[in-house]
């Protein structure tokens, strides 16, 4: 029977990556995406609030953070909807992570790489092929790398397709992709048939203990539908930011007074249809 658990819901995530007792998990996972000349051997996982510097700062929390033993700082994400300031979140977080180590006392030369890792289900860059996208501080016109103090990774998970028969000769890389994108459809015992290694092993093992526990198991059907209500409501947002742009221009066609976006906003997906219809019908009669 599958497993029926995607790895992908943040709460599974922060189990699999983001405990103290999984810290060979999030080693193995950092080693496969940053394949750094010297392996990550040993992190810290660190409280993933970050504590508000003044009054009117906002909190944030991330799904998991963490540093390493030459001192680089990680905040590790999953992403299933893709908001419109995503992007602008994620250098924020990168950033914070890279400001908050100054303290009094500290000096610039101690500061460490602030990494950031981001799994997508939903693609940011649709118009790419490539799955592992790095930012860094770059200046393209002169072609002259600034350094690795400030790293973002996104992984598009939908751009992989890696298969059962691609696992025998797969680096690690793929295969966390393959456990992050497929687990959910096979059984625990298929699973560690496809994947033998000891470290995914163990993380079908954390899927598994989820499965099997009803309080585990209800903790996660509530985080899986808050998930999929927001991909719903996104989804719906930009259907609606869709109908709302049709009614503009055809507005601007018929020389009408262009709607604000406030108003249109508040009118119901039938009455925004029901409005291009009859843009559409003066466009015509004007001919």
């Amino acid at each position: 029977m599958p497993l029926g658990i995607r790895p992908t819901v943040d709460f599974v995530f922060k189990l699999l990556f983001g405990s103290l007792e999984n810290t060979d998990l999030l080693i193995h996972l950092l080693n496969a995406v940053l394949k750094p000349e010297s392996p990550i051997e040993e992190v810290e996982i660190l409280n993933p609030y970050n504590d508000k510097m003044f009054e009117d700062d906002k909190l944030s929390i991330v799904d998991v953070k963490a540093r390493d033993s030459s001192g680089a700082w990680y905040v590790i994400e999953v992403q299933t909807t893709i908001p419109v300031e995503l992007r602008n979140r994620l250098v924020f977080y990168t950033a914070e992570l890279f400001s908050r180590q100054m303290n009094e006392g500290t000096s610039y030369g101690e500061l460490r790489p602030a990494i950031s890792i981001c799994f997508l289900t939903e693609p940011l860059f649709r118009e790419v092929e490539f799955g592992h996208l790095r930012f860094s501080l770059y200046d393209a016109a002169h072609s002259l790398d600034f350094g690795d103090q400030i790293q973002l990774h996104l992984i598009q998970l939908s751009k992989y397709h890696v298969r059962e028969a691609d696992l025998v000769d797969a680096d690690a890389f793929e295969r966390w992709i393959y456990f992050l994108t497929e687990s959910q459809n096979r059984d625990p015992d298929e699973l560690r048939q496809l994947l033998p290694d000891a470290t995914f092993s163990k993380a079908t093992g954390i899927l598994e203990m989820i499965a099997k526990s009803p309080e585990l198991r209800l903790i996660y059907d509530d985080r899986a539908k808050e998930a999929k209500d927001r991909y719903s409501e996104l989804k719906d947002a930009e259907a609606r930011g869709k109908l709302i742009g049709r009614i503009q221009t055809l507005q601007e066609l018929v020389s009408d007074t262009i709607s604000d976006d406030a108003i249109l906003s508040s009118q119901t997906s039938e009455s925004l249809e029901r409005m291009i219809r009859e843009l559409k019908l003066r466009l015509v009669k004007r001919g």
